[in-house]
């Protein structure tokens, strides 16, 4: 296996994690500190500084330190338009199991 491959393989593995997604989900609008993160997601900080220290390990995400306080932001918005495709993908596949939704209503869950 090629070292990109590897590399490719564990970027799939960082994004394949519900409460990153929803990290980045927080993020994608604004610079948020841990504890801000911790009061949304409404888990302990140890489980979002896991999660937050693997997405800067990935350069997902950057962070600015004021006062003592980090304050994380998105430093690579090109993985929202992965995430786009990766959820038209889903949606696409998946769509025989949505036909009673609308597709907009499809659209907006995937989103």
């Amino acid at each position: 296996m090629s070292e990109f491959r590897k590399y490719t393989i564990e970027f799939l593995k960082v994004l394949s994690n519900s409460t990153r997604l929803e990290i980045l989900d927080i993020l994608k609008n604004s610079e948020k500190n841990s504890s801000e993160i911790k009061k949304i997601l409404g888990r302990s900080q140890s489980t979002v500084s896991k999660h937050l220290n693997m997405l800067l390990e990935n350069n997902l995400i950057d962070y600015e330190r004021r006062d003592n306080i980090k304050y994380y932001k998105i430093q690579n918005a090109d993985v929202f338009t992965l995430l786009t495709n990766i959820n038209s993908i889903v949606g696409n596949i998946y769509k025989e199991k949505f036909k009673d939704i609308r597709d907009e209503d499809i659209h907006d869950i995937l989103s």
